[in-house]
């Protein structure tokens, strides 16, 4: 287990070329490390130049430093983003100067999980962040922001609430059977517990929701064969993404497509038609089309 007094380093950006990159450094020498690279000193929440270079003071590249100082950070460190040009080389070179000046390689998710520990977001959050990263869908992105901005985790900490409330009344009335005080009616128990049953419906509910806009829907096109299932995956697509033939048995192996319906993300597969048939490689579609129909079942329990 790492040393939350560890100074970590990792290219925030996406792979890929593109016109800016950044590395991130969070930890106690995040800022010794930072100016040993940039050209002048570095000032919290402010923008400045800088030339990048390394021991040798040969130069990396030319870009923005940008200091967030603890605890006014996203990870509740020191953290500074070196912003340079998006070239994977440049990244890289940049990040490995950060390492030999004393960070460390942060493992995948290693930045929010020092948010978490640090007591920046609760745990609903931290898994709210990877969610708005992958969402695939304009729905699924304001789920995942709904959730990072903590308004999931207020409902369940609302609702712990009313269940220690509640257990304070039942515990009394355990305690003191004597007292000419009936605490079970007293205290509205009933009512409150029915409200409570509604609340945590309502919650599951929208983990439900949730988890559809995050993993959206397996949704298999299956029949006998000509019978139009590739037809209607390119209609649904807008492509022609399957062979469409009068000849049955054409679709052998599944022909998978990603699109959104309703802000929905669906995972659509065409597959072989089913039928008896002697036609061994036709066998192994039909078998792969039964492997899907159980997939999409799986998804929907």
């Amino acid at each position: 287990m790492h040393n939350l007094n560890d100074t970590i380093s990792a290219v925030a950006t996406a792979p890929g070329p593109g016109g800016i990159g950044i590395v991130r450094l969070a930890g106690p020498k995040a800022l010794s490390i930072a100016e040993k690279i940039c050209s002048k000193p570095i000032t919290p929440n402010q923008f400045s130049f800088h030339s990048f270079k390394n021991a040798k003071k040969e130069l990396i590249d030319q870009g923005v430093a940008l200091f967030f100082q603890k605890p006014h950070s996203f990870t509740g460190d020191d953290v500074i983003e070196l912003h340079a040009h998006g070239g994977p080389i440049v990244l890289q070179i940049l990040l490995q100067e950060c390492i030999s000046q004393g960070s460390r390689l942060a493992e995948p998710g290693e930045f929010t999980k020092r948010a978490y520990l640090n007591n920046k977001i609760d745990l609903s959050q931290a898994e709210a962040v990877a969610d708005l990263i992958n969402a695939s869908t304009t729905k699924a992105a304001k789920s995942a922001m709904q959730s990072l901005s903590g308004k999931f985790s207020k409902k369940i900490n609302e609702l712990l609430e009313k269940l220690i409330q509640l257990r304070t009344y039942v515990e009394a009335s355990l305690d003191f059977p004597e007292e000419e005080i009936d605490f079970i009616k007293d205290g509205q128990i009933k009512e409150k517990i029915e409200s409570l049953a509604i609340s945590i419906q309502e919650i599951t509910k929208t983990a439900k929701q949730g988890k559809l806009l995050r993993e959206g829907v397996q949704l298999v096109l299956i029949g006998q064969p000509n019978v139009g299932k590739s037809s209607l995956l390119n209609q649904l697509l807008g492509e022609d993404k399957a062979i469409v033939a009068e000849v049955p048995g054409t679709t052998r192996d599944p022909v998978s497509s990603q699109l959104s319906l309703g802000g929905i993300p669906i995972n659509l597969v065409d597959t072989a038609g089913l039928r008896e048939t002697d036609d061994v490689v036709e066998k192994i579609g039909i078998t792969k089309t039964w492997d899907n129909i159980r997939t999409a079942l799986t998804c929907l329990e």
